[in-house]
């Protein structure tokens, strides 16, 4: 790990306690009132027994100690109460302000992030990973520096009480040292592979669960059941990794290395007290310290398990974090006419080999309506995302209204340009949460767009009507229904620029009619700008593009373009006609 990315990865494990000076101020005086009445506890056990019990003094002050004895546990008691609730509350906090930094960055990051990046992973840093931090600051943390404390407070007592035993007992600490700095270099990248495969599995389990109907359909379920199989053996075998990396270095190694200092211990001591009486009192006080020693130490390396995949964790979303986000535009005056022109545009994914796009030039007054076909992977989708302002152009220029439709804000451009995707998003609430999407309108502007999206017979046809649950997904709606539910929420923000990516493709012959008709009645209104599949949906466009390997090969209104015999579009018209295959595919 190079020295930047440690000093990010320290900056965001351990700058959320900073951030409450107070509270953590708060935490750690509690933390070592706390212990110094632990520490006391032997040292007061101490005095009773060599000076009352052995004497046999028995009156009021051995009482009096006792009591002290108690109490001092009582109140020790309470302060790791009051210290475990102060630092799980930073700890809480912080990991709601990361949680909530890392989804909103989630939220601005480029379009092709998103598409080479699988849904399970993506949530996996936004809760595994902030739950790993959680652990760091509730379990981790505080615990360290308990124990920290309790070890600084156990020899400063055993000094006071007997330098030589101290000085005795003292080495297990470095020694113990060791051990945690020897576990942390063997077991390190063995987490970071169980962290991996957690994502990889949840991955699997999105895709599974998402394409359960294909699967079942396909006769696929064995084979998506053997690669969860192989990837939860990998997790278990590396899992097994650390299991026994921490069986061999943690408790194990030290409560031998604890056992051999005691032995050492009771050893000088017995010889330093040969043929004269012993402090039993003293014994017992160094007894139990050492056993409080072995205690924290091995807790502390117990608990650097924690640190390990906090650590891991935190490595991971500050290379997610690292990501740059999709610029914004900042120009917020509004757009008068919405005309659209391209000047040789291209477009290049990230990490492609060759462009997508290769100049474009396409000029669109308002009200225009555009159809755009083509084989697969044209890039008519990709024309589409950079209209919407989802991508931006690698050379060339988009503009609307004669500015760069890069320099727009957000807000901005979302009032001129709405989309209807190829997958509609749909969530498992009503119908009505599904076409609002949290923004506000009334119910004139709601039931214009329903009625220009030819919504409403739908929404007539189900029992709660606007307010009916649509189920996970939308899946109680057909595909023709989720696609007029996308119209409808498109229309509702009243654009000047409508996209539509094939959304005919996959609806029956009712429902492509009632979106054409739909079109007609928002032509002339609307910028219409259709990517199709089946060339009817676009007949009665304006001027119809044809799109391949990135180029506009052929444009002209539909009659134009079935004049041209050897043309692309006449060839695919016929073929579409005949029932055949698409004829480039």
């Amino acid at each position: 790990m190079n020295r930047r990315l440690l000093s990010l990865l320290l900056s965001l494990l351990l700058r959320p306690l900073l951030a409450d000076r107070r509270r953590l101020l708060l935490a750690l005086l509690v933390l070592v009132i706390a212990t110094g009445l632990d520490v006391m506890g032997p040292w007061l056990a101490q005095v009773y027994i060599d000076d009352h019990l052995v004497p046999g003094d028995l009156r009021a002050l051995p009482l009096l100690l006792g009591g002290a004895y108690v109490g001092s546990q009582g109140l020790a008691a309470l302060g790791r109460y009051l210290q475990t609730l102060y630092f799980a509350r930073i700890g809480l906090e912080a990991v709601f302000a990361l949680r909530q930094r890392v989804f909103r960055h989630v939220l601005r990051l480029p379009q092709h992030v998103h598409d080479a990046t699988p849904t399970g992973e993506m949530v996996a840093r936004v809760t595994n990973d902030t739950d790993a931090i959680r652990e760091l600051h509730v379990a981790f943390l505080a615990t360290v520096l308990q124990n920290l404390v309790l070890l600084a407070g156990i020899l400063v007592a055993m000094a006071l009480m007997n330098l030589q035993l101290m000085l005795i007992a003292a080495p297990l600490i470095p020694i113990a040292g060791a051990v945690i700095w020897l576990y942390q270099r063997t077991s390190g990248h063995a987490a970071m592979e169980v962290r991996r495969l957690r994502a990889v599995q949840n991955a699997r389990i999105n895709e599974a669960i998402g394409g359960m109907s294909v699967l079942q359909a396909f006769n696929r379920t064995e084979r998506f059941r053997g690669h969860f199989h192989d990837t939860n053996a990998a997790q278990y075998a590396a899992r097994m990794r650390t299991v026994r990396i921490s069986g061999l270095l943690l408790r194990s190694a030290l409560d031998l290395i604890a056992t051999l200092i005691l032995a050492a211990l009771l050893w000088v001591y017995g010889l330093e007290h040969l043929g004269s009486g012993a402090e039993i009192g003293v014994l017992y006080a160094f007894v139990t310290w050492l056993g409080r020693v072995s205690e924290p130490l091995i807790e502390i390396t117990q608990r650097f398990n924690i640190f390990q995949q906090a650590s891991v964790a935190g490595t991971r979303l500050l290379r997610l974090l690292d990501r740059p986000e999709a610029p914004e535009g900042t120009d917020t005056r509004p757009v008068a006419h919405a005309h659209l022109q391209l000047e040789e545009v291209h477009f290049r994914h990230h990490g492609a080999a060759r462009d997508t796009l290769a100049g474009l030039t396409l000029d669109i007054p308002p009200g225009t309506f555009l159809g755009v076909v083509g084989p697969t992977g044209s890039g008519k989708s990709t024309l589409l995302d950079l209209l919407a302002g989802l991508s931006r152009v690698s050379e060339g220029s988009l503009t609307l209204d004669g500015r760069p439709v890069a320099e727009l804000a957000p807000e901005t451009l979302n009032t001129v340009v709405a989309g209807v995707p190829q997958e509609p998003f749909v969530r498992s609430t009503t119908l009505r949460d599904n076409l609002l999407l949290g923004s506000e309108a009334d119910e004139t502007r709601l039931a214009a767009a329903i009625d220009d999206a030819q919504l409403r017979e739908l929404i007539d046809r189900l029992p709660g009507g606007l307010d009916t649950p649509l189920g996970e997904r939308g899946l109680t709606l057909s595909t023709g229904e989720r696609q007029l539910l996308a119209m409808a929420r498109a229309l509702l923000r009243q654009p000047r620029i409508l996209l539509l990516d094939e959304a005919t493709a996959s609806v029956d012959s009712a429902t492509e009619t009632r979106l054409t008709r739909a079109l007609e009645g928002l032509r002339g209104r609307v910028t219409l700008i259709v990517v199709a599949h089946r060339l009817s949906t676009i007949r009665h466009a304006d001027r119809i593009v044809v799109i391949e390997d990135g180029r506009i090969i052929e444009q002209g209104s539909h009659a134009a373009l079935l004049d041209r015999p050897d043309g692309h579009y006449h060839r695919l018209w016929h073929h579409r006609q005949r029932r055949s295959v698409e004829p480039w595919q």
